[in-house]
């Protein structure tokens, strides 16, 4: 039997981040900072068939976009292998790939390719119930996984709110006020005031019954797993799943991990705007470097704290800034990237890529914003993308 699924997961942008990779247990491992995740990422369209065999699993990879993956299928095999029966012995699987972004510039593309593959992987084993029962089911893994109880990595509790998105959304969420680890695996960083937890939005759901297959937790572990294994990255996965403006408080996937999203109107939905300005950069390389880590840590840290005084767009904007100087990560050309736009946007490094980007409210496109746009299309390669706020999900 030929099983398909397609799964979509947004590009990530982390604006900083400090490194918490010391534990024995890869679930643990993963970052702490903020970014934003994008509506250009990857795409994965999969046909998976059980050949009722004991062979090893048979992988035919078709990659349209950045090349480098190209050369390395680990991060695929990693993720087939945890999430399907039998570790993938017996099955067959082709995967079309489409890579949106470029690769080794910051954008997450490793962890979108391999949480993608992994929701194509759930959407296949799913393909037994209809399309309206799935739904439901993926809303709910989702709901699961993001509402559990956090212990592994606390930081001063002080007044926070968790609040229903659709309250901000409509203006009933108020002010911004500081955040602190909530022990939730993640919420909407709103208003002061004690832990209120969001609403379910399945209630004693039949959708939550176990019918024996994978969960979206199972594809967020799994994928987490294969980007810290290939060197990608530490945080991106995480952030993803959730989608939004994303602020990871606790590093690891939950219940380990924690991460919130600070809230944006939907008539006020920033445009991300990115330059490529040099060659790839390696992730790996940097983020096993003692000395780097040591600035990447003192500045990442600094910067969350910062952030989470006056949680805010503008706040996180500078904070980015911020660290993209303290981090010392900066490259000549993005130096001169930043310098050209100063004063009139207020625009960071990606981390970690020879590339910039700024967030610009949707009412505020305006003519200088075009102006930059012109005067950096002139140094290199112009991305012009949207928020994405609903994070990695199947597409049926």
């Amino acid at each position: 039997m030929i099983r398909k699924g397609i799964g979509f997961c947004p590009g990530h942008i982390t604006g900083f981040f400090s490194i918490h990779n010391d534990s024995d247990e890869v679930l643990k491992q993963g970052s702490r900072g903020a970014g934003v995740n994008i509506s250009q990422g990857a795409m994965v369209n999969g046909s998976f068939e059980d050949k009722v065999g004991k062979g090893p699993l048979e992988l035919e990879l078709k990659i349209r976009g950045s090349g480098e993956f190209k050369e390395d299928d680990r991060i695929y095999r990693s993720v087939l292998e945890d999430l399907l029966p039998k570790k993938g012995k017996g099955w067959k699987v082709s995967l079309r790939v489409t890579i949106q972004l470029p690769v080794g510039q910051g954008f997450g593309m490793s962890g979108a390719a391999a949480l993608a593959t992994a929701i194509a992987t759930w959407e296949a084993l799913y393909s037994v119930v209809p399309v309206w029962d799935r739904r439901l089911r993926f809303k709910a893994q989702q709901e699961s996984l993001f509402s559990m109880e956090t212990s592994e990595f606390k930081v001063d509790p002080i007044k926070r709110k968790m609040a229903n998105v659709m309250d901000v959304y409509i203006d009933k969420g108020g002010d911004v006020e500081p955040v602190g680890s909530s022990g939730k695996a993640s919420g909407m960083l709103t208003q002061d005031g004690d832990v209120q937890e969001a609403r379910p939005w399945l209630d004693d759901s039949a959708a939550l019954e176990d019918i024996g297959f994978i969960t979206y937790q199972d594809c967020v572990e799994a994928a987490h797993r294969a980007d810290i294994l290939v060197g990608g990255g530490l945080g991106d996965v995480v952030a993803q799943a959730r989608g939004g403006i994303a602020i990871r408080l606790a590093p690891g996937v939950p219940p380990h991990g924690e991460v919130h999203t600070l809230p944006v109107k939907l008539d006020l939905v920033p445009k991300v705007v990115s330059l490529i300005v040099g060659d790839p950069i390696c992730t790996s390389d940097v983020i096993s470097n003692p000395m780097k880590k040591r600035f990447i840590n003192e500045a990442g840290e600094a910067a969350l704290a910062n952030l989470l005084e006056q949680p805010s767009l503008e706040r996180l904007m500078e904070e980015c800034r911020n660290f993209s100087r303290g981090s010392k990560l900066e490259s000549l050309q993005v130096k001169g990237a930043l310098s050209e736009v100063d004063g009139v946007v207020n625009a960071s490094m990606i981390m970690i890529g020879n590339s910039v980007f700024f967030l610009e409210g949707a009412r505020e496109w305006v003519q200088h914003i075009q102006e930059v746009v012109l005067r950096w299309k002139e140094r290199g390669q112009v991305f012009v993308c949207d928020v994405d706020l609903i994070g990695a999900r199947p597409i049926n």
